[in-house]
């Protein structure tokens, strides 16, 4: 798997796990949702500029990207309360 094609879709899952819309991210770029969808589905590679953008927008460090054990889809429960 290239690794154009695993960043998008950390940028997919991070986005859903986080409520975002293709629109809105796409709005703030100035850009259509067709361009986000491209790069999620490895139609379209992202340059490293938009992928730092895109980071800031998510709110998570760049390299969330090149490591798919960096985010965990549910936060881990805490153990206070039992």
């Amino acid at each position: 798997m290239g690794t154009e094609r695993h960043i998008g879709r950390r940028i997919a899952e991070i986005r859903k796990q986080k409520g975002m819309t293709q629109e809105y991210i796409a709005r703030l770029f100035g850009k259509t949702p067709q361009w986000l969808s491209n790069i999620e589905r490895e139609v379209r590679p992202i340059s490293a500029d938009e992928l730092a953008q895109v980071a800031s927008i998510l709110e998570v460090s760049p390299s969330i990207f090149f490591n798919k054990e960096l985010y965990n889809s549910k936060p881990a429960r805490s153990k206070e309360g039992r």
